[in-house]
C-alpha cells in the first residue's frame, strides 16, 4: 500500500482534495508494483511553513512504499507528481515543492 502525505502552506477544498486523489492514484502505477487501488492519500493544507527562518508558500510530499523501486520510476513519478500539484495546488515557480521517498521492507 504506498502511502502519500502532502502537506502544503496552500488551502484546498474538497473537491481539490478530490482531484488530487484520484490524479495521484492514476500515475501510481508508474512505480512498478504499485496500483490505484491501494493508495492512501493524506492532504494536510493551510500550514505555515517555514524555510532558512522565513516564512514560505511552500509543499512537502512523503512518499511510503513497501520495498523499493529504481530510480528512474521514482524520478518519473516525482516529475508527474509535480505537474500534478502544480496545475490543483495552483503553485507557481517560485513556490517550494519537497519530496522523499521512504522505501520500508516491512510493513504493519
Amino acid at each position: 500500500m504506498p502511502y502519500v502525505s502532502i502537506t502544503t502552506t496552500k488551502t484546498a477544498n474538497d473537491s481539490v482534495k478530490d482531484k488530487l486523489n484520484a490524479e495521484i492514484s492514476e500515475i501510481m502505477t508508474t512505480l512498478p508494483g504499485k496500483n490505484k487501488d491501494n493508495t492512501l492519500l493524506a492532504v494536510i493544507d493551510g500550514v505555515k511553513m517555514y524555510k532558512s527562518g522565513l516564512p514560505n508558500d511552500g509543499t512537502f510530499v512523503e512518499v511510503r512504499l513497501f520495498g523499493p523501486s529504481p530510480e528512474d520510476s521514482k524520478k518519473e513519478f516525482a516529475q508527474k507528481l509535480k505537474a500534478i500539484l502544480k496545475d490543483t495546488l495552483s503553485l507557481t515557480d517560485n513556490d517550494c515543492i519537497y519530496m522523499n521517498y521512504i522505501e520500508n521492507e516491512t510493513w504493519g
